[in-house]
């Protein structure tokens, strides 16, 4: 009986190793996205420019004082609990 085992054994074995060795299709090949070229990107003038990055810097002053402000408000609550500990 063992040597039935044994040709079971050896026959689910080879229907894996076929099952493994099926050859899978080939992946289909990546779309390749062209780059645009420079000379099409649009040309700003240097008072453009200005005006652009000085409106970028009150952006960003106003996202830093309001971060400010909303440190110095978790502060004030931190020294609060503080005390109601002490």
């Amino acid at each position: 009986v063992p040597a039935q085992d044994d040709v079971a054994q050896e026959n689910i074995t080879k229907e894996i190793a076929d099952d493994v060795a099926q050859p899978t299709s080939p992946l289909p090949p990546s779309p390749v996205i062209p780059s645009l070229p420079s000379h099409q990107s649009p040309r700003t003038s240097p008072s453009q420019a200005t005006e652009g990055t000085s409106i970028l810097v009150q952006q960003v002053f106003d996202k830093f004082s309001a971060l400010v402000l909303r440190v110095k408000g978790l502060e004030s609550a931190n020294t609060a609990q503080q005390l109601e500990i002490l």
